[in-house]
């Protein structure tokens, strides 16, 4: 800052001596309504409004305009810095001189001074953290840690306890720095040996604890395959009740969803007949939506890379697959949410179902077409009218 004023200073001085020194020949600067630069040396009349531009270097002046007058008549003659690296002078009654623009130098030079007295009146964020403990404030690594800690001297027979703290550490779990604590801190091993716990109710928080952590984050993702979690609820899957079963989708998804190398572990886990099987079996619509959806997330994903592999790991299953989808799509009581889920999967995989489309499918699918045209369901009707062709 220091360094532009002494270069405005030599400017100002270089052009008040060109005006002592101009020739007479020079003709007065004539001002308009419109910014014009001023020639060196020439002069100009009283009651104009004069700015230096500082990425040109130039004085410019014009004639003052209503607005003008409402506005400087207040800051006569005092210099200010533009955002548009222009110098506002103000209004001007007589020919710029050095000792007005210097007594406006030195109030720009005040400004940048009182700036760094403002800055000397407020601690740093550093300094603030290391007073926290001393105010009772915590950051949300340490209150991550006491849950942890209130986790672990929880009995396992203290159900209702478990669950809260549980809770607790979910709202916590999804931020991705905290996901990653658990797993670094080794804190992630207390909600593993959860997924063991005899009450179904404890499974699941456990499970949203897991899920919310993993969720788009790989370190965790990672983490939690190699630590076996996911094989857990793989091989746990086909036994459970349909409510359990959803939760151990949803932790499934999380897991390896835009991760590639999840998706391959996945596979030799036999995770793509297992869903499928599961979803063969099921009556439970929000656990046959909770299957589609994770189906089509990572056909979506696979459609990015091009790879086929995704769709190559369903076809050995495509009789079920294509058999259930066509048993939810004429029921009809199945939500809509749950047929929107079920019409892209199966426009996704019509090469293997192409034989499956039998007439009350065909008939439901034009009733739908009809039904979801008037609500408004553009995308699902296009979608419909693809698999009709």
């Amino acid at each position: 800052m220091k360094f532009l004023v002494f270069k405005i200073v030599l400017l100002c001085i270089s052009v008040v001596c060109s005006n002592e020194e101009r020739n007479d020949d020079i003709e007065k600067f004539v001002a308009t309504s419109e910014w014009a630069t001023l020639r060196e040396g020439q002069s100009i009349g009283k009651g104009l409004h004069v700015r230096l531009n500082l990425q040109t270097g130039e004085k410019e002046a014009k004639l003052l305009s209503e607005e003008d007058r409402n506005t400087l008549d207040v800051k006569e003659n005092q210099l200010t810095i533009k955002e548009d690296n222009v110098i506002d002078v103000g209004r001007v009654d007589d020919t710029l001189d050095l000792d007005q623009l210097e007594e406006g130098l030195k109030r720009v030079a005040k400004s940048d001074d009182n700036s760094e007295t403002l800055t000397k009146k407020f601690r740093s964020i550093e300094e603030l953290k290391k007073e926290m403990p001393n105010l009772g404030i915590k950051t949300e690594g340490q209150v991550l840690k006491d849950k942890i800690a209130l986790l672990n001297s929880t009995s396992n027979s203290d159900v209702p306890s478990l669950i809260i703290v549980l809770e607790e550490l979910e709202d916590l779990a999804h931020k991705y720095d905290n996901g990653q604590l658990l797993v670094t801190q080794g804190w992630m091993q207390r909600i593993g040996q959860l997924l063991e716990h005899s009450n179904e109710d404890v499974y699941r928080a456990a499970l949203r604890v897991m899920s919310s952590a993993a969720q788009s984050n790989p370190p965790v993702q990672v983490h939690c395959i190699e630590s076996g979690y996911l094989g857990t609820l793989i091989s746990k899957l086909l036994s459970q009740p349909e409510r359990l079963a959803k939760s151990s989708v949803f932790a499934i998804s999380s897991m390896v969803r835009n991760l590639p190398a999840g998706l391959e572990v996945f596979s030799r886990l036999h995770g793509y007949n297992t869903l499928t099987t599961k979803l063969a079996l099921s009556s439970l619509g929000s656990l046959q939506r909770a299957i589609l959806t994770f189906y089509n997330d990572i056909l979506e994903q696979e459609s990015e890379l091009n790879s086929g592999v995704v769709i190559g790991n369903l076809e050995p299953g495509a009789g079920m697959l294509c058999k259930k989808v066509a048993e939810i799509l004429s029921d009809s009581g199945s939500s809509v949410d749950t047929i929107q889920e079920v019409l892209h999967f199966y426009s996704r995989i019509l090469s293997f179902c192409n034989e499956d489309l039998n007439s009350s499918v065909t008939v439901r699918l034009r009733e739908l077409l009809l039904l979801l045209g008037d609500e408004g369901f553009e995308e699902t009707t296009s979608v419909i009218q693809k698999i009709l062709q």
